[in-house]
């Protein structure tokens, strides 16, 4: 298979790409990151203490060991910034792999595949060696290879496995049920819906007895956090303060730069209800799709508008859209794929250069992160037409196509 000869090439380049985000700016800035976070979990779990017990842990149970591996070989800051490195770019070449495979079963190039993960590193910096969002992401590609190859249950543990690491994924099952029963698989759904429940459960069970209450507050810190100031709700509040409705005042905590405004639970429950009849028409077209193209467009839209619409959108978030951009272009999307590499780019313009500027309430980060979200939102508009292509595609080829029984008659009058 050409894919096999190239991934090799792809993955000498992708370390290339990736070690340049050592070596030059803006690509190599890490002035602000979360390598200090993962460093001090990681000091805490190797000396014996457990999350959510002995340790305040906002991240689900399978970060921990994710954060805690690179301390094996030691938790100095340069040992594990390299440590964490060499788990990210392996993450990053599972992602690699998984787009060339989703791209050959899905009628694109797998080639383009290939070097839209690899140059990726260009578009996002060094936020894809430094946050611990590329393991759920490779986990998420390997769940569609499954379901690509018709093993749901393989596919939907790997999404139980997927949340219980960073959550999102969790975002990508009701599309691949709704797909499921699409294809008259129902079966097959109820049996991968049991699959992802007793995955999770037993992820979560030895959290839940060692301290339920610590699990408790991980819920409750991220139900209570204020809007993210780089989420696309934010860029609505900011708007409003600049026509006059009120200023922006800055919430301290939660590990973030978060904002509050006196209409902000008004916009939160707009973008809510904006993001979840997004997910319904998601849902909607990819069983009214049955080719495998459209689950994987209907689920990595779903990872797209998890982030677009919510109002926690953190910068290394745009990794989550690295598959997209990547399978974009393998199928020749190519408004789809500039609209994701621009946002990378306008986060890569922000962050973390400009963030100091952004807590200071200047206007340039704010009007970037208004484009970038822009970008985002068109975006998952351009996904939304291409997965009703694909949908009304199908519906063209089931009406063209005789029915069974049908032809059976047809067959015995002649």
């Amino acid at each position: 298979m050409a894919a096999d000869r190239a991934l090799p090439l792809a993955a000498a380049l992708l370390l290339l790409t990736g070690t340049l985000t050592f070596l030059a700016e803006p690509w190599s800035d890490i002035s602000l990151n979360d390598l200090g976070v993962y460093r001090g979990y990681a000091d805490a779990f190797l000396a014996g203490a457990a999350p959510y017990r002995d340790v305040f842990f906002e991240y689900p149970p399978l970060a921990a060991p994710v954060m805690a591996l690179p301390g094996l070989a030691g938790t100095g800051p340069d040992t594990y910034e390299l440590a964490f490195t060499v788990v990210a770019l392996f993450a990053a070449t599972a992602i690699l792999a998984g787009c060339a495979r989703l791209a050959a079963r899905t009628g694109g190039s797998p080639g383009l595949a290939l070097l839209g993960v690899a140059l990726f590193p260009l578009l996002a910096g060094a936020m894809l060696r430094t946050h611990y969002d590329v393991v759920a992401v490779a986990l998420t590609v390997a769940a569609l290879v499954a379901l690509t190859a018709e093993r749901p249950n393989v596919g939907f543990a790997l999404i139980g496995l997927g949340a219980m690491t960073k959550v999102f994924p969790l975002i990508v099952a009701p599309m691949a049920l709704a797909w499921l029963v699409g294809r008259g698989e129902r079966r097959a759904a109820l049996r991968a819906a049991a699959t992802l429940g007793i995955t999770m459960a037993v992820v979560a069970l030895p959290a839940l007895l060692l301290s339920a209450g610590g699990v408790l507050d991980f819920v409750r810190f991220h139900l209570e956090r204020p809007v993210l100031s780089e989420s696309s709700p934010a860029s609505v509040l900011w708007l409003l303060e600049w026509l006059g409705a009120g200023p922006v005042a800055d919430v301290p905590g939660y590990r973030s730069h978060g904002i509050g405004h006196r209409l902000d639970g008004i916009v939160v429950v707009g973008f809510t209800l904006a993001g979840l009849a997004v997910l319904a028409a998601l849902a909607r077209l990819a069983a009214a799709s049955p080719g495998p193209r459209a689950l994987v467009v209907a689920c990595l839209g779903a990872v797209l508008a998890f982030a677009a619409f919510g109002k926690v959108l953190s910068p290394q978030f745009l990794v989550w859209v690295a598959p997209l951009f990547a399978l974009a272009l393998a199928w020749r999307l190519w408004a789809l794929a500039a609209a994701l590499g621009g946002a990378t780019l306008l986060t890569l313009a922000f962050f973390p250069s400009r963030w100091p500027d952004l807590v200071d309430h200047e206007p340039l980060p704010i009007a970037l992160l208004a484009l970038r979200n822009v970008a985002l939102l068109i975006a998952m508009g351009l996904t939304l037409r291409e997965l009703a292509r694909d949908a009304g595609a199908g519906r063209a080829t089931s009406r063209a196509t005789p029915a069974p029984s049908s032809s059976r008659a047809a067959a015995g009058s002649s």
